[in-house]
């Protein structure tokens, strides 16, 4: 039987500019403060997507905004992004007395009336503790995460023993093999990244042998390089990936505040925003009901045909590039004016691919999941 191909397209969108706004919500533990980010153009209609970024233990949400460069991402590929503050700028990561479980209830609820948010499709990252508290709300409230993200953060010691999600969580680790803070091989406070990243491949029910992919070292003096490693054809679709940095420090891939060796090669936030893109809390995204256009350019799956057809709507030519997640080209092709293309994929593997076009006035991006 033939595999579904199952697509999910963003293009590149103009409109007002985007904005920071600052909120609160009265809780148990005090009034909790935390930073709305909408993309250009933004209505409640729209139900965005939404991602929380957590701050990492002494930080806080300004802190975590500017170091992640996580907006950019969310105005080009349209979503909500949300930093909280945590009490005394740290997590209760389940040994303290904050309320964490009261507050992302309550946080999700505001944010589901005030941004009219796709409670489908909300994910959660952060940096080192705040990737911890990640993994507590992935196994706490697996009901209304979709799939979370860890930057240089692990699952604290212990919480393998009582995470017992009722559904597969697709998970993402990003983690330097010289982290200092949080050691990649394991401490006095987190499992082992390997020993996470097994846990939630067993859970998930995911291919055990991973598919491993160099991530070309474009940048040569961040003195690290970092390759791929993924776990595929989980229950409903899900799938665990790590990023392991080698020779990377405490460090968010990709920022420009340079806080230890920091890999430049990729951008965890937006390798991280491409993961949970294709996810929902029921699954492996299905194909959308209607096609996706890129200006004079639009992107049109056929289901369960492992096909894809590109229409040029322009009266120019364009040259078109396909690649991979890694950036690896997978096709090259001419398009004439008001032509189209159907492009095989039924050898692609899983992942994400970007179709650039480029013609006389300038050039425009489509990005597309495939499932599985």
């Amino acid at each position: 039987m033939r595999a579904a191909c199952t697509f999910l397209f963003t293009g590149l969108l103009v409109g007002v500019v985007a904005q920071t706004t600052v909120d609160s919500i009265s809780t148990v533990d005090g009034y909790r403060t935390y930073r709305v980010h909408t993309p250009p153009g933004f209505q409640p209609t729209e139900h965005l997507p939404l991602v929380l970024n957590l701050h990492g233990v002494g930080s806080d949400n300004v802190q975590q905004e500017v170091y992640s460069a996580m907006n950019a991402v969310a105005d080009t590929e349209r979503f909500v992004v949300v930093y909280p503050n945590g009490v005394n700028n740290s997590w209760n990561l389940g040994l303290g007395t904050v309320d964490e479980y009261g507050f992302f209830t309550a946080l999700l609820d505001t944010l589901a009336i005030t941004h009219g948010i796709d409670e489908n499709r909300t994910y959660a990252c952060g940096m080192s503790q705040g990737g911890f508290m990640s993994f507590v709300l992935a196994c706490a409230l697996y009901d209304r995460f979709a799939a979370i993200a860890s930057v240089a953060g692990s699952m604290a010691l212990g919480l393998d023993l009582f995470c017992a999600p009722t559904r597969p969580v697709p998970v993402m680790m990003i983690h330097g093999t010289a982290d200092g803070i949080v050691p990649y091989t394991g401490g006095i406070q987190n499992l082992a990244v390997p020993s996470v990243i097994d846990f939630w491949v067993a859970h998930n029910a995911c291919d055990p042998v991973p598919a491993i992919t160099p991530i070309p070292d474009i940048i040569a003096w961040d003195l690290c390089t970092a390759e791929r490693e993924d776990h595929i054809n989980g229950d409903l679709g899900s799938e665990v990936a790590l990023i392991r940095v080698l020779g990377g420090g405490h460090t968010w891939p990709g920022s420009a505040i340079p806080l230890g060796v920091t890999n430049q090669d990729f951008s965890a936030s937006q390798a991280i925003w491409e993961f949970f893109d294709g996810h929902d809390l029921n699954g492996a995204l299905s194909v959308p009901t209607t096609r996706h256009h890129a200006p004079n350019a639009v992107l049109v799956p056929t289901l369960f045909d492992d096909r894809t057809e590109l229409r040029n709507e322009g009266p120019e030519q364009v040259t078109v590039t396909v690649t991979d997640a890694m950036g690896r080209i997978i096709a090259r092709s001419s398009l004439p004016g008001y032509g189209r293309q159907v492009f095989d994929t039924s050898a692609w593997p899983t992942g994400h691919y970007t179709w650039s076009l480029r013609h006389a006035g300038g050039s425009h991006t489509l990005r597309a999941v495939l499932v599985r």
